[in-house]
């Protein structure tokens, strides 16, 4: 079965028109921060590096990702148990394989698959950058406070600045994945597939709306923004993630489609 749902993941036109949208995200940014006239020498005393030059802190495309970025995940496949409900195909593939397996494999591979187009504008840009600037090293007093006092993991980016990029991807690629799982576990009540799409951005949007009132950080702040969020993330990892696979196994075993 996985063999067919990434042979199909490759013919969905929207997963392609998604890695286009996060590639214009991506160079964009690079393009505009492109060094002109430097030789090799200007590089011993120069403060830009992929570090400070990644998007994730000054490119100008960060605001619309972050805008869309619950329909970057949702887009390329959590419409997929809606889609094959309403075409018949999942009759048809519940006559070989046992309903548990397919709706196992289905919630990981729409995990993975959300969380990856999520994260993929920002390493696209991280390694964009990287061919104009050398990775040299952080220097908070020397043009690099990027990341402050208050900001997420200030000592561990300074120390290790790759292992900070690492985390913040794997932080982005899991909130992908729960948002695209938030998506997967509504089909399974409404059928409509566009409706399904839109749910994650609508989740996101509601929630940002009420924690701002009740002076809470945002979940886009907490997970896409240079903030200090402590244990608050983890948790809104693990409600999301323990949340949505609850409510997609139960309902989609529940539902009788044979």
């Amino acid at each position: 079965m996985l063999k067919m749902e990434f042979h199909r993941i490759g013919k969905r036109p929207v997963f392609w028109f998604i890695l286009i949208v996060g590639i214009l995200l991506a160079l964009i940014p690079v393009i505009q921060i492109w060094p002109e006239s430097l030789s090799k020498e200007d590089y011993a005393m120069y403060p830009m590096s992929p570090y400070v030059g990644w998007m994730h802190f000054i490119g100008e495309t960060y605001l619309i990702y972050t805008l869309i970025f619950p329909l970057l995940a949702s887009l390329a496949y959590s419409d997929t148990y809606a889609e094959d409900y309403n075409t018949g195909l999942l009759k048809n593939i519940l006559t070989r394989i046992e309903k548990k397996k397919y709706l196992l494999n289905r919630f990981f591979i729409n995990f993975f698959i959300g969380g990856l187009v999520s994260v993929f504008p920002l390493v696209i840009n991280f390694m964009g950058v990287m061919t104009a600037f050398p990775l040299i090293e952080n220097n908070y007093y020397f043009g690099m406070p990027v990341v402050v006092n208050g900001s997420f993991l200030p000592e561990l980016y300074y120390e290790h600045p790759f292992l900070y990029i690492i985390l913040r991807l794997i932080i982005i690629f899991l909130f992908g994945g729960v948002l695209a799982s938030i998506g997967l576990a509504f089909s399974t009540i409404v059928k409509n597939r566009y409706i399904v799409l839109i749910v994650p951005l609508l989740f996101v949007t509601a929630l940002d709306v009420l924690l701002n009132a009740f002076g809470q950080l945002s979940l886009t702040r907490i997970f896409l923004g240079n903030v200090e969020v402590g244990w608050l993330l983890f948790v809104y990892l693990s409600i999301g993630i323990l949340g949505s696979s609850i409510l997609y196994f139960y309902l989609g075993d529940k539902h009788e489609t044979i």
